[in-house]
């Protein structure tokens, strides 16, 4: 008997090749609707599908299926909930994502310490600046990325090491990103510091006019996380951040007080540009 929910019955293929020679005996469409259990819609297709799955379970040398009813639409819901939930909840990337990050931090042997500071100062910046750039949860989640992934080009090389980022990021396999979605985050690392995005960059210039914006934004954020942390040593314990007008005001605090910030702030001072541009505001640091 068939039970009235398919999901997570387990068949026996033995069982499954048997209806698949029944289908493929009834030569007519008309013969194949008879047959118990058949979809009258499907009986003029079902023969390309069932010779699939017999190619499948032979190959294989299967010896039982798991039964599904979902498809690759009910995955898309699925994953999208999940991103949903993932970054309600834990405020960063899903996990697949996540995790697909971290597994390049340590194949390109990312300075974590430096990557996790500069990424908690960029999405505070980026928090205090929404209503700015008016920038929602999966840029901040690119954001987010890029900040983890910025200098893995120092694998390569010190010098150049934005475009070896660049490189890289496009060259890896990132499962739970898009092809697009690594290109941007590549763009964002590759500016985070030297030259501003500019039109004879091809590599800018293929993104549509929006992921151009949000590359200029995000780059920008991240110039100055990156500035913060300028001797890569986390002197900076915290920062406070404050919109008046528009004006961006990045007050730092060392983790001793009695240490003088002044690397990090010319750090960061230097680096403001590109984000003062992308949104039209003038950022203050000290």
């Amino acid at each position: 008997p068939v039970p009235d929910v398919l999901n997570g019955l387990i068949i026996d293929v033995d069982d499954m090749l048997k209806v698949i020679d029944n289908i493929i005996n009834a030569d007519t469409p008309s013969k194949r609707i008879n047959i118990p259990g058949m979809d009258p819609k499907r009986a003029d297709i079902i023969i390309g599908g069932a010779m699939i799955l017999e190619y499948f379970f032979t190959k294989l040398k299967l010896k039982k299926i798991l039964i599904s009813p979902y498809a690759l639409r009910e995955g898309i819901v699925f994953d999208t909930m999940q991103k949903i939930k993932d970054i309600q909840e834990f405020n960063h990337l899903s996990h697949l994502r996540y995790e697909t990050v971290l597994s390049l931090c340590r194949k390109y042997q990312v300075e974590m310490p430096h990557a996790e500071h500069v990424k908690q100062t960029a999405l505070q910046i980026f928090d205090e600046l929404k209503q700015f750039h008016k920038l929602g949860n999966y840029e901040r989640e690119l954001l987010e990325a890029s900040a983890m992934l910025h200098d893995c080009g120092y694998i390569i090389s010190h010098d150049q090491h934005h475009k070896h980022s660049y490189y890289l990021i496009t060259h890896s396999d990132m499962p739970g990103f898009t092809n697009d979605e690594a290109e941007v985050l590549a763009n964002i690392a590759r500016y985070h510091r030297k030259s501003h995005p500019k039109k004879k960059h091809p590599e800018f210039m293929a993104l549509s006019d929006y992921k151009q914006d949000v590359v200029r934004v995000l780059a920008g954020i991240l110039r100055l996380g990156e500035g913060i942390d300028r001797r890569r040593q986390q002197y900076v314990k915290s920062i406070d951040t404050k919109v008046r007008a528009n004006e961006l005001f990045i007050k730092i605090f060392p983790k001793d007080a009695s240490d003088a910030a002044d690397i990090e702030i010319w750090g960061a001072r230097r680096r403001a540009e590109l984000l003062e541009e992308a949104l039209a505001i003038k950022v203050n640091i000290d």
